[in-house]
């Protein structure tokens, strides 16, 4: 483990950096770091892989064999990596870098190693780095000096004009309070607002090492990777981390308005001082604000000056904020507070409380609320949607455990930026009409629903629920047990304004009699049973002929159990005790929250408990399908074969699944979620190693299921046992280990220290099982994998076929994925290979999922499809698509497809069938890019800006819709293309071009599905 002696900052614009190493991957990241930094790269060993091949067009990469390096090469670089495996011994580069006086980084060699690398401030002037020499600080001292940096960044000024403008828009917001103190009866007139931008929350102002922050502090979550991610991501998170990512992305200005019993905002302050910038590219001031008379005037005093501004505050803070409020939903001013509803009891112990956020319903603001870190993330995100749509405050309320993290799919940048966006396309909407939309959207696009009421329960129940937040996600947990012993239900608010008196009846069970409010206000009054006042208004004033009883409870202080009992009494059913509630747990789930123990441990089910659950399974809440809990279908392989010569190095195959018998059904654009399962032979390796029966039935809950399966079902068909853990697995798996120094290394892998090595491991597919053999000190028990291992998910592939033309079946376009370690084993992608393995008859649980991938909604509207690879599966189910309607009689519009590979003799996909479709005149323009048939290379870039002309007709003229499906890596050089068409032939000005893609984003008319 590295011991950290010394950091200093290393700037590489304009030198060179020397990459080694075989592994493509490996080398790939290294050179990508250094490409950044403004270096220019040599790379012994492979050829310039794909991901690098913009660096390679501008001369800033080339590759040279490894054989021709020679040690009197080393001194012209500036710094060196050794990437994975190399031709050359890494002791002997090491020994020329020494030699040479060049900084050298050797992966997952501390001893070769002079320091590893984690980046900390992007400038204009190239990329700062904090460089932490591994404990030989005196030998590389003099070469390391000479390039820290000796003065302020060079794109140091525009910050400090942030400022200036900061301080400005306090001191306004000073000038706006004393005018607006006496209408709006706030209290003291001596009151004052702190709002001063300082050295702990304005980017690059800080007076240590630029590295040094950024060591100190949290690094809360991966935002490099949710900038540059084409699709959302996994990431661990708590509410409010979730709620601030939104916050800061969506922003410029984000104040942060604290209580005392609360650290809320750190995330983003944090982000702040990291100089981290928004969904927009640019820097974002967090600012820590003080809760008193007057708060939000800051606020105000920005949103004045036309800044992007969020909040994020206690709910405490909301009274305070109420004249302000009021004011902004008057003058139509958007903003965002994401608000958490908490206090201290008696107790000191923080608890879920409405009070504040009843009393500041009268602002006639927008008030949406959420519970867990998903919900908080996604509600957030729909909250800015809404204030951009209706131009009004939203306060976006959280609740639950606010620092409990949980593994979450994040939207990233880009896709925040774009949902935000579309919400204004339409111009002004009112706040009902613009929270609707934003949830109709949230749906269509991210496959998340979320209600403005949301009913769970019996059809016809005559007591029902009625709650928000944390409270209501209680309840609901409480409601399966509680139907087992009579009829209710369960209405959770997710809007609380505006309300509406006829949605909330219409989404009551027709039978319902009495409605409970279950409340967490500390306290009583009117103003904190504002929901109760509301349900109440709705049941008498609304349906005045309905017999309705209307009551409330209050739940203040009450444990999840507590909630459970609030509505087992009004019921009159038998309450259950702490105690006997956790005995239910435990009995369900043996030792699943024991902790860790040092033997490992198997736990056999009774055979006759396992008979009664599988014999009465509505009494033991037994779940008998495939994948409990989730729509799937279980369907037949009918067709399967390989696409590619056997000799050609792509294994690509196509496979067609029997859906007769099933119900499902898919839409032109849809993806098929695969279930795999993992390889039986190292299932059973793995059992041998560790020490496991594969025949013991083990009962545990996943999911929020209680399964019963044997350990080798529970290992081949359930646990991503060959997946990528998260830190969250390296942390938990210290905890069983025996071994004191495998512990430290694992907590070490967690921490900012460790973040490259952790990276390494990441980009080398370390998996739970190599973990698990790497540190053989922890051996958690059966039940802790089952709880600590992540579930299989299903990889989702483009449907390649239209339903209308081939009904009762579904056929699917995928690539084997293979690749090697840096230790030289070779492994392959496990749902491609589960695939591979499949023959005519087998049987495979399948799910769909929705895509942005659309026909266009007119027949005639010209169709332009960009495919690279197998990314042109769904381009094969559009051209199905249109050819049944033509066969229908239908008229249908121009269909140009760019369809790009390495090989027309290896890998032409379909190219029989797209021949026939151009013969036809259905397929208007086929044309084809195969990069490696000839001297110079060609992509689909460059077809398409020798159809420039036609381009800019069927975009600008005809309405059409262009897709593009691939990798990330041509999405710029084809965006280049269509403003060539545009400004070249169609009128359009370049500054406007890029712009005008934006709009068609927006409009799903240029339409991107990238990976």
């Amino acid at each position: 483990m590295p011991t950290p002696s010394l950091i200093v900052g290393l700037r590489l614009d304009g030198k060179q950096a020397a990459v080694f190493g075989n592994d493509q991957v490996a080398a790939a990241s290294r050179a990508i770091f250094a490409l950044d930094a403004g270096a220019h790269v040599v790379l012994y060993g492979p050829e310039i892989p794909e991901s690098l091949a913009k660096w390679a067009k501008v001369g800033r990469i080339n590759a040279v064999p490894a054989s021709k390096y020679a040690s009197s090469d080393m001194p012209q670089f500036s710094v060196a990596f050794v990437a994975g495996s190399t031709d050359l011994a890494a002791e002997e580069i090491a020994r020329d870098a020494r030699a040479a006086g060049v900084p050298i980084n050797v992966t997952g060699n501390a001893e070769l190693s002079d320091f590893t690398l984690m980046p900390t401030y992007r400038g204009s002037s190239g990329l700062q780095i904090a460089v932490t020499t591994n404990g030989v600080a005196p030998r590389v001292a003099s070469r390391l000096l000479k390039e820290i940096t000796s003065k302020l960044p060079s794109d140091l000024e525009p910050q400090l004009k942030q400022v200036a403008h900061l301080n400005n828009v306090a001191r306004e917001a000073e000038q706006q309070r004393d005018q607006l103190m006496a209408t709006m009866e706030v209290g003291d007139k001596e009151s004052d607002i702190s709002a001063s931008a300082t050295v702990g929350n304005t980017p690059a102002l800080q007076n240590s090492s630029p590295g040094s922050v950024s060591d100190q502090a949290p690094q809360y979550l991966d935002l490099s990777a949710l900038r540059t991610s084409a699709n959302q991501l996994n990431q661990e998170a708590s509410v409010q981390t979730a709620a601030s990512y939104v916050a800061h992305a969506l922003s410029d200005l984000c104040f942060v308005y604290s209580a005392p019993e609360q650290l809320l905002g750190e995330a983003a302050l944090a982000w702040s001082r990291r100089a981290e910038k928004n969904a927009y590219g640019e820097w974002v001031s967090a600012l820590r604000m003080e809760t008193r008379n007057g708060a939000g005037h800051a606020v105000w005093g920005a949103l004045s000056s036309g800044s992007r501004v969020a909040a994020i505050a206690s709910s405490a803070s909301l009274p305070y904020m109420v004249p302000v409020l009021m004011e902004l939903v008057e003058r139509k001013q958007p903003v965002v507070i994401h608000a958490a509803a908490q206090s201290l009891d008696e107790a000191a112990d923080v608890q879920t409380d409405f009070a504040d956020v009843f009393a500041a319903l009268q602002t006639n603001a927008v008030f949406l609320n959420s519970s867990s870190a998903q919900e908080a993330h996604d509600v957030a995100a729909i909250a800015h949607a809404v204030a951009a749509a209706a131009q009004v405050p939203v306060v976006h309320v959280t609740s639950g455990a606010n620092n409990e993290s949980a593994d979450i799919k994040m939207l990233n940048h880009q896709q925040l930026a774009a949902f935000v966006a579309q919400a204004t396309a339409n111009g002004p909407v009112s706040a009902d009409v613009a929270v609707q939309q934003a949830l109709d959207r949230f749906k269509h696009k991210f496959s998340r629903t979320y209600w403005q009421l949301e009913y769970s329960g019996s059809a016809d129940a005559q007591t029902v629920f009625i709650s928000l937040g944390q409270v209501a996600a209680d309840a609901l947990a409480a409601l399966p047990d509680i139907l087992k012993q009579g009829n209710t239900g369960v209405l959770n608010v997710r809007t609380l304004r505006p309300w509406d008196h006829a949605q909330f009846l219409a989404n009551l069970p027709t039978s319902a009699r009495r409605l409970v409010v279950l409340s967490s206000t500390r306290g009583a009054g009117s103003a904190r049973d504002a929901l109760l006042a509301d349900v109440s208004v709705a049941a008498f004033v609304g349906n005045p002929m309905a017999p309705l009883s209307v009551s409330g409870e209050n739940v203040y202080g009450f444990s999840s159990v507590g909630v459970a009992n609030a509505m087992r009494t009004v019921l009159g059913i038998e309450p259950v005790t702490e105690e006997e509630k956790e005995k239910e747990q435990q009995q369900q789930q043996p030792e699943t929250t024991a902790a860790a123990s040092a033997e490992p441990m198997a736990f056999e089910d009774n055979a006759l408990a396992v008979a009664k659950r599988l014999a009465f399974p509505e009494a033991y809440g037994t779940q008998l399908e495939a994948r409990p809990g989730e729509r799937t279908f279980e369907v037949k392989v009918s067709s399967l074969r390989r696409m590619t010569p056997d000799t050609y190095d792509r294994n690509i195959i196509h496979i067609e699944f029997d859906t007769r018998g099933t119900d499902l059904t898919y839409e032109i654009g849809d993806a098929l979620g695969v279930y795999g399962f993992n390889d039986q032979d190292q299932v059973r390796s793995f059992c041998q190693e560790y020490g496991l029966d594969g025949n013991v039935l083990v009962t545990a809950v996943k999911d929020g299921q209680t399964q019963t399966r044997s350990v080798f079902s529970w290992l081949t068909h359930a646990l991503d046992l060959f997946g990528r853990p998260s830190k969250k697995f390296y942390a938990a798996l210290a905890d069983f280990a025996s071994d004191e120094k495998e512990a430290e290394k694992l907590r070490w892998l967690t921490t900012s220290e460790g973040a490259i090595e952790f990276k390494d491991r990441v980009a080398d597919t370390c998996t739970y099982a190599d973990l698990l053999r790497e540190f053989s000190s922890a051996r958690p028990s059966m039940l802790h994998l089952v709880d600590l291992i992540a579930p299989i998910k299903p990889r989702h592939y483009s449907i390649a076929s239209s339903m209308r033309m081939h009904p009762g079946s579904v056929h699917l376009c995928v690539v084997t994925v293979h690749w090697r370690t840096s230790c030289g084993e070779e492994r392959t992608g496990q749902c491609t290979r589960f695939l591979n393995s499949l023959t005519v008859g087998d049987r495979v649980v399948v799910g769909v999922k929705p895509s942005v991938m659309k026909l266009p909604p007119l027949d005639e509207q010209p169709v332009i499809m960009a495919g690279l690879g197998t990314g042109m599966a769904p381009f094969r189910a559009f051209i199905e698509e249109r050819a049944v309607r033509k066969l229908e009689g239908h008229k249908v519009g121009p269909m140009t497809l760019y369809f790009g590979s390495r090989h027309r003799a290896m890998e032409y996909l379909y190219g029989e069938e797209f021949e026939a479709y151009h013969a036809d005149g259905l397929l208007t323009n086929l044309r084809l890019a195969f990069s490696r048939d000839q001297k110079n290379k060609v992509y689909i870039q460059h077809k398409m800006r020798d159809d420039a002309e036609t381009l800019a007709s069927h975009m600008l003229t005809q309405e059409g819709c262009f897709y593009l499906c691939g990798p990330t890596w041509p999405t710029g050089d084809v965006k280049d293309a269509m403003v060539h068409a545009f400004t070249t032939y169609g009128n359009v000005k370049k500054s406007d071009a890029s712009k005008l893609i934006e709009e068609l984003k927006e409009s799903e008319r240029y339409i991107l599905e990238v990976y």
